[in-house]
């Protein structure tokens, strides 16, 4: 079987063996991809596309029949769900109607979930639940280019889910959770957060160089800003239980660097290493392909990724569900749809009225009056965390545009002084007004400084008064004067949409 991991430039492609969760690797291959071909996980040009697989899977003579794809893609929308216990499609089926309704995801994007957990509100039991919805378009361009291929295309996930597979079927690291796993690319940094062997939170960040101010260093700055994030969501929201360990995979240049600032955090780090259960072709860098390796595995009980899959469930697939499966996963979202299914038994009714009167008799049941008003319940709680979310963002935005005197700003206000026959004596700093008190040997150096304060075009309002003249105590001429600026105040940049409801 072939394994892809797929990015807007680059396509890893494994060839290998899975049994009883042991992967047997037998041949790798590695495609750069033009910019511009795939954006945002949509691919532009679907027989270019192909062309350039089939021309490597020929060079590297990796015939095989069937495939499985890792994607990655800054559309993917991840959100935490609490939903009453429920097993199968069934489960399937709260996800999607709670995603839709939360997120205002519509039936354009394919949505599949991992469980995280239990928790307990208000003395309910409900599912602890990872969802992730990824636009349906993205899905069906790798349907497209498999299907010129002519590889049968088994499983489509995101790539946070198919690194999941990987940890979780390594006993190591389950001594080292609270971990936080993050891959490095210098498009875009992918971080997962795992508690209790299971996914507990996924980020997708892309990255650009003008994004930063020093743009050769941007993807270590990149990977700096996005774990310290990561720290301050997990202990807002597990204090007791905060992350001690960082794994890197991926482009791991800046690995040197990154280990040294997190140690004086007192956290450890290392680099992803080979499992135990992951062997044979040796001459590759496994962590390059580990996301394709990783979607080798199969799944299991607690998780449904594949989105060929769900989407099969929801009739969207080629090769999808029957229409009794589509008709009982919309009922079973909502009685509300109960008119579609009704309409739909009615077209076909010689061969699927015994299904509409199962259905029917299954929307009339206490069963499922109980678990509606269950998933109503949730959803007020939902709403008032995010009405208490908006406040707290107010406060934060607020707070973020009131001036204040970093190591930046006294470096940029000795910077004037720098070659002038001049110094500071003291600062005074009130409501982002600050009053420098000088002192000069040159009768032209305050005027000389003023002039650097206004060509730096940092700072607002800049004057200075109380210009004095004395001999001091060695006979030298002496000018005291003082000057007075405003900081300029910063504006207020907002986070990308999805992330900011990953972490609700």
């Amino acid at each position: 079987m072939l394994s892809f991991d797929i990015t807007d430039r680059h396509v890893r492609i494994i060839r290998g063996t899975e049994s009883h969760d042991k992967i047997k690797v037998s041949a790798a291959a590695s495609i750069d991809l033009e910019e511009g071909l795939i954006v945002n996980g949509h691919i532009k040009d679907i027989p270019k596309m192909a062309t350039i697989i089939n021309d490597e899977l020929k060079n590297k003579k990796m015939a095989d029949k069937e495939a499985v794809i890792s994607i990655s893609s800054n559309l993917v929308i991840f959100k935490e769900l609490h939903i009453p216990k429920a097993k199968g499609t069934q489960l399937l089926s709260m996800v999607q109607n709670q995603m839709q309704h939360t997120m205002g995801v519509a039936d354009d994007y394919s949505i599949s979930y991992t469980i995280a957990g239990e928790i307990e509100e208000d003395g309910v039991q409900a599912m602890k639940i990872l969802a992730t919805a990824c636009p349906f378009e993205v899905v069906d361009c790798f349907r497209k280019v498999f299907s010129m291929l002519g590889i049968g295309l088994r499983s489509v996930a995101v790539a946070c889910n198919t690194i999941t597979r990987l940890i979780i079927s390594d006993p190591k690291m389950k001594s080292k959770m609270p971990l936080l796993l993050v891959q490095i690319d210098p498009n875009f940094v992918s971080l997962n957060l795992y508690e209790n062997n299971q996914l507990t939170f996924s980020r997708f960040a892309s990255i650009d160089p003008s994004d930063y101010d020093n743009p050769e260093d941007y993807v270590y700055e990149a990977v700096n800003e996005n774990i310290v994030r990561m720290f301050q969501f997990q202990r807002s929201r597990n204090g007791d239980n905060p992350i001690r360990n960082v794994i890197f995979y991926g482009d791991t240049t800046e690995y040197i660097r990154l280990t040294n600032s997190l140690e004086q955090l007192d956290i450890a780090t290392s680099l992803l290493g080979v499992p135990n259960n992951v062997g044979g072709y040796e001459n590759f860098e496994f962590q390059a392909y580990a996301n394709a390796i990783g979607a080798m595995l199969k799944s299991n009980e607690s998780e449904r990724i594949n989105l060929l899959e769900v989407d099969a469930a929801s009739g969207r697939s080629a090769a999808g569900a029957s229409f009794f499966v589509t008709v009982a996963v919309a009922a079973i979202v909502s009685a509300a749809l109960c008119a579609g299914v009704t309409l739909g038994a009615n077209i076909i009714k010689s061969q699927y009225q015994a299904d509409t009167a199962e259905i029917q008799e299954w929307l009339d049941s206490p069963e499922t009056a109980q678990r509606t008003a269950a998933v109503d319940a949730m959803q007020a709680k939902i709403n008032k965390v995010n009405d208490f979310k908006d406040g707290v963002q107010t406060a934060k935005d607020i707070f973020d545009t009131q001036p204040i005197i970093t190591s930046q700003v006294v470096k940029d206000l000795e910077s004037n002084f720098s070659g002038e026959k001049a110094e500071i004596l003291s600062y005074t700093f009130s409501e982002g007004e600050i009053s420098l008190s000088c002192k000069a040997t040159d009768n032209n150096a305050p005027s000389n400084v003023v002039a650097n304060f206004i060509e730096q075009d940092i700072f607002d309002n800049v004057t200075y008064t109380g210009f004095s003249y004395r001999e001091d105590e060695n006979g030298s001429d002496s000018y005291t004067f003082t000057i007075n600026l405003e900081i300029r105040v910063p504006a207020v940049e907002e986070d990308e949409e999805s992330v900011e409801e990953g972490v609700e």
